[in-house]
């Protein structure tokens, strides 16, 4: 990556320490990926280096823009790889040790040390969504790529930096698509939102399908079903405004796409399937928390985020 570095600048942020591990991901995504890489730089399509944004500023989502040599070139910053990897933590600890466990074994005692697990991730989650307001730096002696408090969370730390690096690496090749595509020059030409929405939409589907592989299992699918889930839940936290994002402009509404994911994964064995519905539905009602606030007894998993989408709809169109 070729890096840019402010005055005001997170060169030191822990996330840095995946760096090599997220290009790895990002040119290994399938098959075909490293040759199609090479193709596209090859023509002049996209450039060989992605532009890594180190501003201590709000994180926004990555983009593909024109450089100095008018070649398309992928911009992320790294405000948005903290928010992502803490996310993606955060709720990894607090969903399985708070409510997946219980649910399995109601008689279970949380002793000391799992208190101790889920309130340091808490916090992360705090700070994460915090800098939808404002930046700030990584909490000090929280759990990071870099820093563990003990074995148990880095174990849950290196499931976090699987599911992260999958998470990037679909983000980037959204972008490549959008340069492998010709959609860049439409994009800066188009003043017909139906064609964004449409061109983002294949995007979308190009990415999707470097990340899966349609001989996958339920199982199998698990780190790209947390990967798919925290880049459109977590990207709530890219709009000052959360409401911003229900709203149809350049992109797709987030929980359209969200939706749209989930249908994508089909996943068929009841236990994942409820795994990841019960997950959205709990993320977004921390999101909205008034709107979401449950008003019926739910008959199951999928009518309860059904109903969540529906109400988001509403939010959306009002």
């Amino acid at each position: 990556m070729t890096e840019h570095r402010p005055l005001n600048s997170i060169f030191d942020s822990p996330v840095l320490a995946l760096e090599g591990n997220i290009l790895w991901q990002f040119e290994n995504l399938s098959h075909f990926s490293a040759q199609k890489l090479k193709m596209l730089t090859g023509e002049g399509k996209l450039s060989s280096e992605i532009a890594l944004d180190m501003s201590a500023t709000m994180p926004k989502g990555p983009k593909v823009a024109l450089n100095n040599f008018d070649v398309p070139e992928i911009h992320i910053e790294l405000s948005h790889l903290e928010l992502l990897w803490s996310f993606i933590y955060g709720w990894m600890v607090a969903y399985e040790e708070s409510i997946q466990k219980p649910q399995l074994n109601p008689e279970l005692v949380v002793d000391d040390d799992t208190k101790t697990l889920i309130d340091r991730a808490q916090k992360l989650l705090e700070w994460s969504a915090s800098l939808q307001e404002v930046y700030s730096p990584w909490p000090e002696g929280l759990p990071s790529p870099r820093c563990y408090l003990n074995q148990r969370e880095k174990w849950y730390g290196c499931k976090a930096n699987l599911v992260f690096q999958k998470a990037v690496a679909y983000l980037l090749s959204h972008e490549q698509a959008h340069a492998a595509l010709g959609h860049l020059d439409v994009i800066l030409a188009a003043h017909d939102t139906s064609l964004r929405l449409d061109l983002e939409r294949e995007a979308d589907a190009a990415a999707y399908n470097e990340l899966l592989r349609e001989s996958l299992d339920d199982r199998e699918k698990l780190s790209e079903a947390w990967a798919l889930s925290s880049v459109m839940l977590s990207s709530f936290y890219l709009c000052r405004d959360s409401k911003n994002a229900l709203l149809r402009n350049t992109h797709p509404a987030l929980h359209h796409r969200l939706a749209h994911v989930i249908a994508q994964l089909g996943l068929t064995d009841p236990k994942c399937d409820y795994y990841f519905t019960f997950l959205c539905r709990l993320i977004l009602q921390k999101v909205f928390p008034l709107a979401l606030e449950p008003t019926r007894q739910f008959d199951d998993w999928n009518d309860a985020l059904t109903d969540a989408l529906d109400r988001l709809d509403q939010i959306g169109t009002a």
